[in-house]
């Protein structure tokens, strides 16, 4: 497939060490990271597949948030073909969901097998519509929670989520208008107004507005790396000023912030690889350093040894896999690229506190 090749030169120990995430090139260099990686890439299927449900008056706003994110980060340059992170709206035929701005946006595919997808977005609309949208979505919503698929609830999406028992033992991000709202409608429910999201065992409460770019970043540095989610936030930020964009540019690597570019993008080499199959030596080669003066400023910047942060990247990895998938330990273990199941359980153990069995 053509669209797997980048038009551009692969990343070389010569290319210049300093770029900046504001440089024309930066798109070029993730792109060429992004394809070096493809290359030997097992499964060509999309990395990330989202279904989503409308319900009457929904803020469009948060679908934009969903949908533009995924958009760059499926494909190379500027170009919007889903090839690597795929979108569908899904409803009966003719079925149209009118915003709370008035725009219509109909349905452009049925209701799919909901294994299909990666996730399943609800995005609400106003308090008194929630009980306007079609059945149908109700029992797709079951459905696709019965069949252990992610459901992600948005704005009022978490109403939702909780009318339908989907909640239950989990905590739910709301917007702080809605408080007292939810409050009154779920007094058995707990929930928080000071998070940008919140994953709970399968169930993901987002409140909307910027907090839904910097859970789709998340969701993206997760499941295609953060090579495309430095992409999709560069694309997506507003400003050339070299701060942090509104919707928080460290959603796309796990320790963005960090002033040294060499460093940041030795970071994004090892989370693009989720820590396999790398080494501190590679590194240090691909970013223009010395292994010794790269050793220094890494620990400088990040507050630990590239070794270390290897690890941690690899079991950062192995977590989520724990979390959102049903591979046994041994299959995660051999994932992450540890020998077996024990070294896995002892280093998460040490990581993380408790058995990866338990974040089951």
């Amino acid at each position: 497939m053509t669209a797997l090749s980048s038009p551009y030169a692969m990343i070389t120990s010569e290319e210049p060490s300093e770029i900046s995430a504001n440089e024309p090139d930066y798109v070029r260099w993730l792109d060429d990271l992004w394809a070096e990686r493809l290359l030997v890439a097992r499964d060509r299927k999309a990395d990330l597949s989202v279904g989503i449900l409308l319900w009457p008056t929904f803020p469009m706003m948060s679908l934009t948030g969903i949908v533009e994110p995924l958009r760059h980060a499926a494909d190379f340059a500027d170009n919007s073909r889903p090839l690597h992170c795929r979108w569908s709206i899904m409803g009966a035929p003719g079925h149209a969901a009118v915003a709370s701005c008035g725009i219509r946006v109909h349905a452009d595919a049925p209701y799919i097998n909901p294994t299909d997808f990666d996730y399943v977005v609800v995005i609400g609309g106003l308090l008194p519509h929630l009980r306007a949208a079609p059945s149908k979505h109700r029992d797709y919503l079951r459905v696709a929670a019965s069949a252990g698929v992610p459901v992600i609830g948005v704005c009022t999406g978490a109403f939702i989520l909780a009318q339908e028992g989907l909640l239950t033992g989990r905590k739910a991000c709301v917007h702080p208008f809605h408080a007292e709202d939810f409050r009154i409608a779920f007094p058995r429910l707990a929930f928080s107004t000071r998070d940008d999201f919140l994953i709970e065992n399968g169930r993901i409460t987002v409140p909307g507005g910027v907090s839904i770019l910097s859970l789709m970043t998340e969701l993206i540095r997760t499941h295609c790396g953060p090579d495309r989610a430095a992409k999709a936030v560069h694309q997506l930020s507003l400003t050339e000023q070299k701060r942090m964009s509104a919707f928080d540019h460290g959603r796309a690597t796990t320790f963005r912030r960090t002033e040294d570019s060499r460093i940041q993008r030795a970071v994004v080499l090892i989370e693009s690889r989720k820590g396999r199959d790398v080494s501190p030596e590679q590194v240090a080669s691909l970013v223009g350093l010395s292994p010794r003066q790269f050793a220094r400023l890494f620990q400088d910047n990040i507050g630990m040894t590239p070794k270390r942060f290897i690890v941690e990247t690899r079991l950062r990895y192995g977590r989520f896999l724990v979390e959102n998938s049903t591979l046994p330990m041994t299959a995660i273990a051999f994932e992450i690229g540890f020998s077996d199941s024990a070294h896995f359980a002892t280093a998460f153990r040490k990581k993380y506190g408790k058995p990866p069995r338990s974040f089951r």
